[in-house]
């Protein structure tokens, strides 16, 4: 009697474990699918995406917004906790033009406490993106590859140097690209050397590899995460640029000339030309970021090319 009682009692506390565990099993299930901002990706799924591709960004150690910064959560106007070298990220899911295998566009912002380049202003918002393939959209963090990365540098404007590459021209289809960060502007650059060939002031001097603290999903506009609500301020362009980089037009020229990193705003060469000399001359002799240059520098003149982020398709092949 007392056999088939133990019996009985081993099997009850049996049958509430496994449903104990079933229970821990299906929470740690929902949790994987939640979609705070609600694109259709997992934020676990974003998360991994934003650490595996965040780019290895060199910055100089003469800037003096230090580091990118930390902004406080839950409040509009932007705000700096501190300078610590936190990037914030956005993962979106794009259509393609021929449909087929999954592909996602992934923003990585460098937020700045200043612009402190010649007619800086306090706040600068940058950006890196790449847009990412695999087979399926909810596919293993180690199956996603980089197809094109882009670099913003002085968007909108006349020295709108913005760069589009390749992935594996890079050598950054696993991994994040290696990413020039210019001193007090924050251009961002695919290479050490075009970081000195706009005219937009830039210089990296005595570079360095950022340690990234962290990287912190801002999720999409109207579905902010971790209490971004900061981004659509009017303090910065930051929500301008949250579309997408990689346009057909873009892909287009890229793929024309083997995938070599290629501007995006071609236009008005000889003005540009002009403003590099400018510069340099400013450069030179220590000139104060009042003159004539400067103002050609920071002009919000809108290229026939820049900011080609529209709602278009990517183009992706």
């Amino acid at each position: 009697m007392r056999t088939m009682y133990g019996f009985r009692s081993l099997r009850f506390v049996c049958l509430f474990f496994v449903c104990w565990l079933s229970g821990v099993v299906a929470c740690a299930q929902r949790a994987i699918e939640v979609d705070t901002d609600q694109d259709g990706l997992s934020d676990v799924q974003e998360q991994q995406l934003l650490e595996r591709f965040v780019p290895r960004f060199q910055v100089s150690g003469k800037d003096c917004a230090v580091k990118p910064a930390l902004f406080e959560e839950g409040v509009v106007k932007p705000t700096v906790v501190e300078r610590d070298g936190t990037i914030y990220g956005q993962v979106t899911p794009r259509k393609t033009a021929t449909g087929g295998d999954a592909v996602v566009e992934v923003h990585f912002y460098d937020l700045w406490s200043v612009d402190c380049g010649r007619l800086g202003h306090p706040l600068d918002a940058e950006h890196v993106s790449v847009l990412l393939r695999a087979a399926v959209m909810d596919s293993p963090v180690d199956e996603w590859k980089a197809v094109y990365w882009f670099a913003a540098a002085h968007e909108a404007t006349v020295c709108d140097a913005s760069e589009v590459a390749a992935a594996k021209v890079l050598d950054a289809e696993k991994r994040g690209a290696t990413v020039w960060l210019s001193e007090g502007k924050h251009g961002a650059f695919l290479s050490e050397a075009m970081c000195t060939q706009g005219c937009g002031g830039d210089r990296c001097t005595e570079m360095s590899p950022l340690e990234v603290t962290r990287v912190i999903n801002v999720g999409e506009p109207g579905a902010a995460m971790h209490g971004a609500i900061w981004v659509g301020s009017s303090a910065w362009p930051l929500a301008a640029k949250m579309q997408s980089d990689f346009s057909a037009e873009a892909i287009a020229r890229l793929e024309q000339g083997g995938g070599v990193p290629v501007e995006m705003n071609g236009a008005h060469g000889s003005v540009k030309g002009t403003i590099y000399v400018a510069n340099s001359v400013a450069n030179g002799v220590g000139t104060s970021g009042t003159n004539t240059a400067d103002a050609l520098n920071t002009a919000d003149v809108k290229t026939e090319s820049a900011l080609t982020k529209s709602a278009k398709a990517t183009g992706v092949r």
